[in-house]
């Protein structure tokens, strides 16, 4: 009698103040540039995080010029904690092919390295995330690899990485077997064909033949098992089996992340990421993978630090998507997210209250708070990993479109 005494008690308290905290107007702060710094009582609640954060996670939807400038101006505000390291969402073969450019000849160089092969490297095919990458590079000193590279190579780096095996080829028929297997993929990405390309369409027995063909160098071998390994994990998509190919995918991307994690120098290294939001944000996430926003939490909870995540998804702009076809590569387009336009009605935000030129920051613990049990529960999957995975939204009604390194 007495314990439903109390639970009566602690029920109606949850109900006085869900309805408090309800009633109380939800105004989000606000952040803009000035000077490549970023300004506003939006930014002052995102640098107070920076001290005690070993990660930095900033997860958000592609394709956007502010996502990459944004998480530039907060590496550079985070650097005097220690934070060094760039994750990536690129193979670590991209990323030390990456390193090296950047560190020659920078933006540039990589510029030029991409002409007429725009899809050879995600991602930082658009100059704001090369300069993101390029600014840490710039700023390592040696201190171990600044970037870090740990994902599965790439469905576009066969324009890098079969030329690259032509060079090694050891015999004018591995030469021959590589050239026309770069030819292909040449021509594929030429009519937009996408199937057809070499780490979606071939098999395990093609990669056997390379393999036999180069069987007399080690590194061409080890490049072709790199690219078998991602082939695999692309094949299991174009068959329909999605959860299996993301959860090999997650699984490579935890083991090249604790390795690269393990190889910087310091006990406890700290590093801002940027990847597509699923895969940053607390918990199981929209692919029924864990991820590295859950794998992180733990690194730094043992290392008495905290992780931060920052979710970047535009409530409506422009945008930047790829669309490979015979006549181009890339397109802008007229950019509106339902979902957060979802997410704001239902925490009682006004869109005419985001910004069109600068953004609004929105702590999300005061929202999930604001909706209690029942309303997060009424949320889309979608919403709710966003709500209950990231600590900040950023979002602004006038996003800018990200821009092509190459063509």
């Amino acid at each position: 009698m007495f314990t439903r005494s109390i639970w009566i008690v602690a029920g109606l308290i949850a109900l006085w103040f869900g309805h408090a905290i309800a009633d109380t107007p939800a105004r989000p702060a606000v952040m803009s540039f000035k000077d490549g710094k970023l300004e506003g009582d939006g930014a002052d609640l995102l640098r107070a995080e920076l001290p005690g954060a070993q990660f930095i996670l900033f997860g958000e939807d592609h394709g956007f010029a502010d996502s990459p400038e944004i998480a530039l101006a907060l590496a550079r505000e985070a650097r005097p904690y220690g934070v060094t390291h760039h994750a990536m969402e690129i193979g670590p073969r991209t990323d030390a092919l990456l390193t090296g450019m950047l560190k020659d000849g920078g933006e540039s160089e990589l510029a030029t390295f991409l002409a007429r092969r725009p899809l050879a490297m995600p991602f930082v095919n658009m100059a704001e995330d090369a300069r993101l990458a390029d600014y840490f590079v710039d700023e390592s000193g040696g201190a171990g690899e600044p970037l870090w590279g740990v994902d599965q190579e790439f469905i576009g780096s066969t324009l890098i990485y079969l030329d690259a095996l032509v060079a090694m080829a050891p015999a004018p028929d591995a030469a021959a077997m590589a050239q026309s297997r770069l030819d292909a993929e040449k021509q594929a990405f030429a009519e937009g064909n996408m199937g057809a390309l070499m780490l979606m369409a071939a098999t395990a027995e093609d990669f056997r033949e390379l393999g036999d063909a180069f069987s007399d160098h080690p590194g061409a071998l080890a490049l072709i098992a790199d690219l078998a390994d991602s082939a695999e994990i692309y094949a299991l998509y174009a068959s329909g089996a999605n959860y299996a190919s993301n959860a090999a995918r997650i699984a490579l991307m935890r083991r090249q992340f604790l390795e690269a994690y393990r190889a910087a120098p310091g006990p406890a290294p700290r590093a801002l990421f940027k990847f597509g939001a699923s895969h940053l944000g607390r918990g199981t996430g929209p692919l029924n993978t864990f991820d590295l926003g859950s794998l992180t939490e733990g690194i730094a909870a043992a290392n008495g630090l905290d992780v931060l995540h920052i979710a970047f998804i535009p409530l409506q702009g422009q945008q930047t998507i790829t669309n490979p076809t015979a006549r181009s590569v890339f397109e802008v387009v007229d950019y509106r997210s339902e979902d957060i336009a979802a997410l704001l009605l239902a925490a009682g935000i006004r869109e005419e209250s985001i910004p069109t030129d600068g953004y609004a920051v929105i702590p999300l613990e005061e929202i999930r708070l604001r909706l209690e049990q029942g309303g997060l529960a009424a949320l889309s999957d979608d919403n709710r990993f966003l709500l209950l995975g990231y600590d900040y939204l950023v979002t602004t009604r006038g996003s800018r479109p990200a821009t092509p390194l190459a063509h």
